[in-house]
């Protein structure tokens, strides 16, 4: 079980807005936790975990690795996939993974990758 001081940041997730006609995910997303009222947010540890230069177009990107972990009841109240994108302190971290921390059904290890 994950102690309830180690999640000390509260986390917005979102969803992809939706496809276009040509079965394109949108580019634009909605806030999943906005829409259900009266619930609890989600809780989560935030863990910087690396950052590696990256060639990008004329010049040179800074890709921010992260892990998030989470209570596992949580991520799945919410359907968390590798789709979406979470919110934490301000910084937003697309999806790279969601694991089952030793298949106990306890905590969700969630592999992200900052977006600049």
């Amino acid at each position: 079980m994950i102690g309830s001081g180690r999640l000390r940041f509260a986390a917005n997730v979102l969803r992809a807005a939706g496809v276009d006609s040509f079965g394109v995910t949108s580019a634009t997303f909605d806030s999943v936790t906005a829409t259900r009222p009266g619930a609890a947010p989600l809780w989560v540890d935030l863990r910087t975990e690396s950052a590696t230069e990256q060639a990008y177009a004329d010049g040179v990107a800074v890709v921010r690795r992260a892990e998030i972990r989470c209570r596992w009841n949580s991520a799945q109240a919410l359907a968390l996939t590798e789709k979406d994108r979470i919110q934490v302190r301000g910084r937003t971290f697309r999806i790279l993974g969601i694991q089952n921390l030793d298949e106990a059904d306890m905590v969700a290890v969630i592999e992200c990758e900052e977006v600049v």
